[in-house]
Protein backbone atom coordinates (compact mmCIF):
# COMPACT_ATOMS: atom_id res chain seq x y z
CA UNK A 1 0.00 0.00 0.00
CA UNK A 2 1.53 3.30 -1.15
CA UNK A 3 1.31 6.48 0.89
CA UNK A 4 -0.07 9.55 -0.86
CA UNK A 5 -0.50 13.24 -0.16
CA UNK A 6 -3.91 14.99 0.21
CA UNK A 7 -6.18 14.59 -2.76
CA UNK A 8 -4.40 11.38 -3.72
CA UNK A 9 -1.36 13.30 -4.99
CA UNK A 10 1.97 11.48 -5.17
CA UNK A 11 4.29 14.46 -4.65
CA UNK A 12 4.41 17.73 -2.69
CA UNK A 13 5.84 21.10 -3.72
CA UNK A 14 6.59 24.21 -1.66
CA UNK A 15 8.55 27.42 -2.10
CA UNK A 16 9.78 29.10 1.08
CA UNK A 17 11.14 32.64 0.83
CA UNK A 18 12.74 34.76 3.53
CA UNK A 19 12.78 38.41 4.64
CA UNK A 20 9.53 39.92 3.29
CA UNK A 21 10.87 42.39 0.70
CA UNK A 22 9.16 44.50 -1.95
CA UNK A 23 9.75 41.87 -4.65
CA UNK A 24 7.42 39.56 -2.71
CA UNK A 25 4.49 41.47 -4.21
CA UNK A 26 5.45 40.39 -7.72
CA UNK A 27 6.41 36.90 -6.52
CA UNK A 28 3.13 36.24 -4.70
CA UNK A 29 1.27 37.28 -7.86
CA UNK A 30 3.35 34.73 -9.78
CA UNK A 31 2.56 31.96 -7.30
CA UNK A 32 -1.13 32.82 -7.34
CA UNK A 33 -1.19 32.71 -11.13
CA UNK A 34 -0.11 29.07 -11.06
CA UNK A 35 -1.79 27.91 -7.87
CA UNK A 36 1.49 27.40 -6.00
CA UNK A 37 1.62 27.87 -2.22
CA UNK A 38 4.46 29.72 -0.57
CA UNK A 39 5.83 30.04 2.94
CA UNK A 40 7.09 33.53 3.76
CA UNK A 41 9.43 33.98 6.70
CA UNK A 42 9.22 37.50 8.12
CA UNK A 43 11.03 39.76 10.60
CA UNK A 44 8.28 41.85 12.20
CA UNK A 45 10.49 44.59 13.65
CA UNK A 46 12.29 45.16 10.35
CA UNK A 47 8.90 45.41 8.66
CA UNK A 48 7.88 48.13 11.10
CA UNK A 49 11.10 49.99 10.35
CA UNK A 50 10.88 49.35 6.56
CA UNK A 51 14.54 48.38 6.80
CA UNK A 52 16.64 48.54 3.63
CA UNK A 53 20.16 47.57 2.59
CA UNK A 54 22.32 47.66 -0.51
CA UNK A 55 22.87 44.43 -2.42
CA UNK A 56 26.43 43.71 -3.64
CA UNK A 57 25.29 44.55 -7.17
CA UNK A 58 24.19 48.01 -6.01
CA UNK A 59 20.46 47.23 -5.94
CA UNK A 60 18.49 48.58 -2.97
CA UNK A 61 16.62 45.86 -1.05
CA UNK A 62 13.71 47.14 1.04
CA UNK A 63 11.46 45.36 3.52
CA UNK A 64 7.73 45.53 3.05
CA UNK A 65 5.95 47.71 5.56
CA UNK A 66 3.46 46.03 7.87
CA UNK A 67 0.64 47.79 6.06
CA UNK A 68 1.71 46.59 2.59
CA UNK A 69 2.28 43.04 3.85
CA UNK A 70 -0.93 42.71 5.84
CA UNK A 71 -3.02 41.09 3.09
CA UNK A 72 -0.30 40.19 0.60
CA UNK A 73 0.20 36.65 1.88
CA UNK A 74 -3.47 35.62 1.93
CA UNK A 75 -3.59 31.95 0.86
CA UNK A 76 0.04 31.41 1.82
CA UNK A 77 1.87 30.66 5.06
CA UNK A 78 3.42 33.38 7.21
CA UNK A 79 6.26 32.13 9.42
CA UNK A 80 8.75 33.70 11.82
CA UNK A 81 12.30 34.66 10.83
CA UNK A 82 13.08 36.40 14.19
CA UNK A 83 12.45 40.03 15.05
CA UNK A 84 15.61 41.54 13.58
CA UNK A 85 17.50 38.83 11.64
CA UNK A 86 20.40 38.57 14.14
CA UNK A 87 23.42 36.27 14.19
CA UNK A 88 21.95 33.54 16.37
CA UNK A 89 25.17 32.31 17.95
CA UNK A 90 25.66 35.76 19.54
CA UNK A 91 22.37 35.71 21.47
CA UNK A 92 21.84 35.00 25.15
CA UNK A 93 19.10 32.55 26.05
CA UNK A 94 16.82 35.43 27.03
CA UNK A 95 17.39 37.35 23.79
CA UNK A 96 16.98 34.21 21.71
CA UNK A 97 13.56 33.59 23.28
CA UNK A 98 12.57 37.22 22.77
CA UNK A 99 13.58 37.17 19.11
CA UNK A 100 11.41 34.13 18.41
CA UNK A 101 8.44 34.63 20.72
CA UNK A 102 7.98 38.37 20.11
CA UNK A 103 8.19 37.90 16.36
CA UNK A 104 5.60 35.12 16.55
CA UNK A 105 3.28 37.28 18.65
CA UNK A 106 3.71 40.32 16.39
CA UNK A 107 3.02 38.35 13.22
CA UNK A 108 -0.04 36.65 14.68
CA UNK A 109 -1.45 40.03 15.64
CA UNK A 110 -0.67 41.61 12.25
CA UNK A 111 -2.02 38.78 10.12
CA UNK A 112 -4.78 37.56 12.48
CA UNK A 113 -3.76 33.93 12.15
CA UNK A 114 -1.57 31.34 13.82
CA UNK A 115 2.15 31.39 13.11
CA UNK A 116 3.57 27.93 13.69
CA UNK A 117 6.68 27.89 11.50
CA UNK A 118 10.16 29.27 12.15
CA UNK A 119 13.06 29.70 9.71
CA UNK A 120 16.49 30.52 11.10
CA UNK A 121 18.28 33.59 9.71
CA UNK A 122 21.74 33.06 8.23
CA UNK A 123 23.20 29.56 8.67
CA UNK A 124 23.96 28.92 12.35
CA UNK A 125 21.63 26.42 14.04
CA UNK A 126 21.92 24.18 17.09
CA UNK A 127 19.84 22.28 19.63
CA UNK A 128 19.47 25.40 21.78
CA UNK A 129 17.60 27.12 18.94
CA UNK A 130 15.51 24.00 18.31
CA UNK A 131 14.55 23.81 21.98
CA UNK A 132 13.66 27.50 22.00
CA UNK A 133 11.44 27.05 18.92
CA UNK A 134 9.57 24.27 20.71
CA UNK A 135 9.21 26.40 23.86
CA UNK A 136 7.79 29.27 21.82
CA UNK A 137 5.08 27.03 20.35
CA UNK A 138 6.40 26.50 16.83
CA UNK A 139 5.49 23.28 15.04
CA UNK A 140 8.70 23.21 13.01
CA UNK A 141 12.02 25.03 12.68
CA UNK A 142 13.72 25.27 9.29
CA UNK A 143 17.52 25.18 9.05
CA UNK A 144 19.60 26.72 6.24
CA UNK A 145 20.71 23.28 5.02
CA UNK A 146 19.78 21.55 1.79
CA UNK A 147 19.40 17.84 1.12
CA UNK A 148 19.63 17.86 -2.66
CA UNK A 149 16.97 15.12 -2.75
CA UNK A 150 13.21 14.59 -2.52
CA UNK A 151 13.01 12.59 0.72
CA UNK A 152 10.91 14.36 3.37
CA UNK A 153 12.81 15.56 6.41
CA UNK A 154 12.23 13.33 9.45
CA UNK A 155 12.90 15.95 12.15
CA UNK A 156 10.49 18.89 12.27
CA UNK A 157 12.81 20.93 14.50
CA UNK A 158 15.86 20.37 12.32
CA UNK A 159 13.98 20.81 9.07
CA UNK A 160 16.06 20.68 5.90
CA UNK A 161 14.81 21.64 2.46
CA UNK A 162 15.76 20.52 -1.04
CA UNK A 163 17.63 23.28 -2.84
CA UNK A 164 18.53 26.99 -2.78
CA UNK A 165 17.07 28.80 -5.75
CA UNK A 166 20.30 30.26 -7.13
CA UNK A 167 21.84 26.79 -7.35
CA UNK A 168 22.97 26.14 -10.93
CA UNK A 169 21.18 22.76 -10.83
CA UNK A 170 17.77 24.22 -9.94
CA UNK A 171 15.99 23.45 -13.21
CA UNK A 172 17.48 19.95 -13.39
CA UNK A 173 16.45 19.36 -9.77
CA UNK A 174 12.84 20.31 -10.47
CA UNK A 175 12.77 18.24 -13.66
CA UNK A 176 14.02 15.21 -11.72
CA UNK A 177 11.34 15.81 -9.09
CA UNK A 178 8.57 15.88 -11.67
CA UNK A 179 9.77 12.50 -12.99
CA UNK A 180 10.60 10.73 -9.73
CA UNK A 181 8.61 7.72 -8.53
CA UNK A 182 9.83 8.06 -4.93
CA UNK A 183 7.06 7.63 -2.38
CA UNK A 184 5.97 10.92 -0.74
CA UNK A 185 8.55 12.87 -2.76
CA UNK A 186 8.78 16.54 -1.86
CA UNK A 187 10.46 19.44 -3.63
CA UNK A 188 11.15 22.53 -1.51
CA UNK A 189 12.89 25.57 -2.95
CA UNK A 190 14.36 28.20 -0.62
CA UNK A 191 15.39 31.76 -1.41
CA UNK A 192 14.62 35.47 -1.39
CA UNK A 193 12.52 37.27 -3.96
CA UNK A 194 15.13 40.03 -4.34
CA UNK A 195 17.44 37.38 -5.84
CA UNK A 196 15.01 37.10 -8.74
CA UNK A 197 15.95 40.65 -9.68
CA UNK A 198 19.62 40.38 -8.74
CA UNK A 199 20.17 37.08 -10.59
CA UNK A 200 17.61 37.64 -13.37
CA UNK A 201 15.65 34.56 -12.33
CA UNK A 202 12.06 35.64 -12.87
CA UNK A 203 11.75 33.71 -16.12
CA UNK A 204 13.22 30.57 -14.58
CA UNK A 205 10.86 30.69 -11.62
CA UNK A 206 7.84 31.21 -13.86
CA UNK A 207 8.81 28.19 -15.96
CA UNK A 208 9.16 26.11 -12.78
CA UNK A 209 5.77 27.24 -11.45
CA UNK A 210 4.13 26.52 -14.80
CA UNK A 211 5.69 23.04 -14.99
CA UNK A 212 4.64 22.13 -11.44
CA UNK A 213 1.13 23.50 -11.97
CA UNK A 214 0.71 21.35 -15.08
CA UNK A 215 1.40 18.14 -13.12
CA UNK A 216 -1.80 16.59 -11.80
CA UNK A 217 0.03 14.42 -9.26
CA UNK A 218 1.63 17.33 -7.32
CA UNK A 219 0.20 18.81 -4.11
CA UNK A 220 1.09 22.52 -3.77
CA UNK A 221 1.42 23.09 -0.02
CA UNK A 222 2.85 25.31 2.67
CA UNK A 223 5.73 24.15 4.84
CA UNK A 224 3.33 23.88 7.80
CA UNK A 225 0.80 21.81 5.85
CA UNK A 226 3.60 19.49 4.77
CA UNK A 227 4.99 19.03 8.30
CA UNK A 228 1.55 18.38 9.77
CA UNK A 229 0.60 15.86 7.11
CA UNK A 230 3.87 13.95 7.36
CA UNK A 231 3.51 13.81 11.15
CA UNK A 232 0.00 12.40 10.80
CA UNK A 233 1.22 9.84 8.27
CA UNK A 234 4.16 8.88 10.49
CA UNK A 235 1.77 7.96 13.30
CA UNK A 236 -0.41 5.74 11.10
CA UNK A 237 -0.49 2.11 12.27
CA UNK A 238 -3.57 0.83 10.46
CA UNK A 239 -5.85 3.27 12.28
CA UNK A 240 -5.89 6.98 11.48
CA UNK A 241 -5.40 8.43 14.96
CA UNK A 242 -4.67 11.92 13.62
CA UNK A 243 -7.07 14.79 12.96
CA UNK A 244 -6.24 14.75 9.24
CA UNK A 245 -7.56 12.77 6.32
CA UNK A 246 -4.86 10.37 5.10
CA UNK A 247 -4.51 9.07 1.55
CA UNK A 248 -3.22 5.76 0.19
CA UNK A 249 -3.16 3.76 -3.03
CA UNK A 250 -3.54 0.00 -3.30
CA UNK A 251 -4.00 -2.07 -6.47
CA UNK A 252 -4.66 1.10 -8.45
CA UNK A 253 -7.39 2.25 -6.06
CA UNK A 254 -7.18 5.52 -4.07
CA UNK A 255 -8.17 5.19 -0.40
CA UNK A 256 -9.29 8.22 1.59
CA UNK A 257 -9.00 7.49 5.30
CA UNK A 258 -10.82 9.92 7.57
CA UNK A 259 -9.78 10.47 11.21
CA UNK A 260 -10.68 7.47 13.36
CA UNK A 261 -11.02 5.10 10.39
CA UNK A 262 -8.94 1.97 9.89
CA UNK A 263 -7.93 -0.09 6.87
Amino acid sequence: MAKLYPGGKKKAFNITYDDGVLQDERFVALLNRYGIKGTFNLNSQLMQEEFSWTHPNGMQVTRLSSERAKHLYDGHEVASHTLTHPYMHELSDEELYRQLKSDKDNLEKLFSREVKGFAVPFTYYDDRIADCAKACGFTYARKSEFTGNFTPCADAYHWKTGIYHIDSQLTNFVAAFLNTQEELAVCQIVGHSYDLDAENLWGTMELICAAVSAQEDVWPCTNLELVRYLKAMEGFDGINNSNQTLWFETEGRIIRLEPGMNI
